[in-house]
Protein backbone atom coordinates (compact mmCIF):
# COMPACT_ATOMS: atom_id res chain seq x y z
CA UNK A 1 0.00 0.00 0.00
CA UNK A 2 1.38 3.39 -0.92
CA UNK A 3 1.55 6.28 1.49
CA UNK A 4 -1.03 8.17 -0.57
CA UNK A 5 -3.42 5.21 -0.49
CA UNK A 6 -3.01 4.83 3.27
CA UNK A 7 -3.58 8.54 3.75
CA UNK A 8 -6.70 8.38 1.58
CA UNK A 9 -8.05 5.37 3.48
CA UNK A 10 -7.35 7.11 6.79
CA UNK A 11 -9.24 10.17 5.61
CA UNK A 12 -12.16 8.02 4.46
CA UNK A 13 -12.17 6.26 7.86
CA UNK A 14 -12.26 9.61 9.68
CA UNK A 15 -15.00 10.98 7.42
CA UNK A 16 -17.02 7.80 7.91
CA UNK A 17 -16.62 7.90 11.70
CA UNK A 18 -17.43 11.60 11.85
CA UNK A 19 -20.49 11.20 9.65
CA UNK A 20 -21.76 8.29 11.77
CA UNK A 21 -21.31 10.34 14.93
CA UNK A 22 -22.97 13.41 13.42
CA UNK A 23 -25.93 11.43 12.08
CA UNK A 24 -26.46 9.79 15.49
CA UNK A 25 -26.32 13.14 17.24
CA UNK A 26 -28.66 14.69 14.67
CA UNK A 27 -31.14 11.83 15.07
CA UNK A 28 -31.14 12.29 18.87
CA UNK A 29 -31.56 16.06 18.55
CA UNK A 30 -34.45 15.68 16.12
CA UNK A 31 -36.17 12.97 18.16
CA UNK A 32 -36.03 15.10 21.32
CA UNK A 33 -38.41 17.64 19.75
CA UNK A 34 -42.14 17.36 19.14
CA UNK A 35 -42.50 19.45 15.98
CA UNK A 36 -40.69 19.24 12.63
CA UNK A 37 -39.45 22.83 12.74
CA UNK A 38 -38.14 22.47 16.30
CA UNK A 39 -36.43 19.23 15.34
CA UNK A 40 -34.74 20.76 12.31
CA UNK A 41 -33.59 23.69 14.43
CA UNK A 42 -32.17 21.29 17.03
CA UNK A 43 -30.30 19.47 14.25
CA UNK A 44 -28.95 22.77 12.89
CA UNK A 45 -27.53 23.75 16.26
CA UNK A 46 -26.13 20.25 16.79
CA UNK A 47 -24.40 20.49 13.41
CA UNK A 48 -22.92 23.84 14.43
CA UNK A 49 -21.65 22.39 17.74
CA UNK A 50 -20.22 19.37 15.93
CA UNK A 51 -18.31 21.52 13.43
CA UNK A 52 -16.97 23.81 16.16
CA UNK A 53 -15.74 20.94 18.37
CA UNK A 54 -12.94 19.88 16.06
CA UNK A 55 -11.73 22.18 13.29
CA UNK A 56 -9.60 19.45 11.68
CA UNK A 57 -12.54 17.04 11.55
CA UNK A 58 -14.77 19.81 10.18
CA UNK A 59 -12.28 20.59 7.42
CA UNK A 60 -11.91 16.93 6.50
CA UNK A 61 -15.63 16.23 6.44
CA UNK A 62 -16.73 19.41 4.70
CA UNK A 63 -13.79 20.64 2.63
CA UNK A 64 -11.77 17.49 1.88
CA UNK A 65 -14.53 14.89 1.42
CA UNK A 66 -15.66 16.08 -2.04
CA UNK A 67 -12.10 15.57 -3.32
CA UNK A 68 -11.30 12.37 -1.42
CA UNK A 69 -11.64 8.79 -2.62
CA UNK A 70 -14.91 7.22 -3.76
CA UNK A 71 -15.68 5.81 -0.31
CA UNK A 72 -15.33 9.18 1.39
CA UNK A 73 -17.48 10.83 -1.27
CA UNK A 74 -20.15 8.14 -0.85
CA UNK A 75 -20.20 8.70 2.92
CA UNK A 76 -20.56 12.44 2.33
CA UNK A 77 -23.48 11.78 0.00
CA UNK A 78 -25.11 9.58 2.65
CA UNK A 79 -24.85 12.42 5.14
CA UNK A 80 -26.44 14.88 2.73
CA UNK A 81 -29.17 12.33 1.94
CA UNK A 82 -29.89 11.98 5.67
CA UNK A 83 -30.26 15.73 6.02
CA UNK A 84 -32.48 15.78 2.95
CA UNK A 85 -34.71 13.10 4.47
CA UNK A 86 -35.14 15.14 7.66
CA UNK A 87 -35.95 18.26 5.68
CA UNK A 88 -38.42 16.34 3.50
CA UNK A 89 -40.44 15.49 6.61
CA UNK A 90 -41.55 19.12 6.36
CA UNK A 91 -43.91 18.18 3.55
CA UNK A 92 -46.17 16.76 6.26
CA UNK A 93 -46.58 20.39 7.39
CA UNK A 94 -48.41 21.18 4.17
CA UNK A 95 -52.15 20.80 3.65
CA UNK A 96 -51.24 18.95 0.45
CA UNK A 97 -47.87 17.24 0.95
CA UNK A 98 -47.74 16.27 -2.72
CA UNK A 99 -47.83 19.95 -3.72
CA UNK A 100 -44.10 20.18 -2.98
CA UNK A 101 -41.83 17.63 -4.65
CA UNK A 102 -39.18 15.79 -2.61
CA UNK A 103 -36.47 17.40 -4.75
CA UNK A 104 -37.02 20.64 -2.78
CA UNK A 105 -35.53 18.92 0.27
CA UNK A 106 -32.59 17.68 -1.80
CA UNK A 107 -31.91 21.17 -3.14
CA UNK A 108 -32.25 22.67 0.33
CA UNK A 109 -29.90 20.09 1.86
CA UNK A 110 -27.37 20.83 -0.88
CA UNK A 111 -27.66 24.54 -0.11
CA UNK A 112 -27.12 23.89 3.59
CA UNK A 113 -24.02 21.82 2.79
CA UNK A 114 -22.73 24.57 0.52
CA UNK A 115 -23.21 27.14 3.29
CA UNK A 116 -21.38 24.86 5.74
CA UNK A 117 -18.55 24.58 3.21
CA UNK A 118 -18.26 28.38 3.04
CA UNK A 119 -18.39 28.72 6.82
CA UNK A 120 -15.79 26.03 7.53
CA UNK A 121 -13.54 27.56 4.88
CA UNK A 122 -13.91 31.00 6.51
CA UNK A 123 -13.14 29.70 10.00
CA UNK A 124 -14.94 29.09 13.29
CA UNK A 125 -16.25 32.64 13.63
CA UNK A 126 -18.37 32.09 10.50
CA UNK A 127 -20.16 29.17 12.20
CA UNK A 128 -22.22 31.60 14.22
CA UNK A 129 -25.80 31.74 15.47
CA UNK A 130 -26.78 34.13 12.69
CA UNK A 131 -25.72 31.57 10.09
CA UNK A 132 -27.96 28.95 11.75
CA UNK A 133 -30.88 31.37 11.75
CA UNK A 134 -30.35 32.11 8.06
CA UNK A 135 -30.19 28.40 7.25
CA UNK A 136 -33.38 27.82 9.21
CA UNK A 137 -35.04 30.59 7.21
CA UNK A 138 -34.09 28.81 3.98
CA UNK A 139 -35.21 25.39 5.23
CA UNK A 140 -38.54 26.57 6.66
CA UNK A 141 -39.60 28.86 3.81
CA UNK A 142 -40.86 26.25 1.31
CA UNK A 143 -42.67 24.24 3.99
CA UNK A 144 -44.14 26.79 6.39
CA UNK A 145 -44.12 30.04 4.41
CA UNK A 146 -42.58 33.47 4.70
CA UNK A 147 -43.94 34.42 8.12
CA UNK A 148 -42.59 31.28 9.80
CA UNK A 149 -39.28 31.65 7.95
CA UNK A 150 -38.98 35.27 9.13
CA UNK A 151 -39.58 34.12 12.71
CA UNK A 152 -36.58 31.80 12.43
CA UNK A 153 -34.37 34.87 12.12
CA UNK A 154 -35.49 35.93 15.61
CA UNK A 155 -35.46 32.69 17.59
CA UNK A 156 -32.79 32.56 20.27
CA UNK A 157 -30.34 29.66 20.19
CA UNK A 158 -30.79 26.86 22.70
CA UNK A 159 -28.94 27.16 25.97
CA UNK A 160 -25.85 24.98 26.03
Amino acid sequence: MTTATARSEGLADRIEAGTAELMARAARAYAAEDAWCDGIRAVAYELRRFLLEDCVRAREMVLDAPFADARARAVREQGIAGLSALIDLGRAELSDPDSLPPVVAEITAGSVYNRMHEAVLAGPAALNVEMVRELMYAVVLPYRGLEAAMQELLIAPPTE
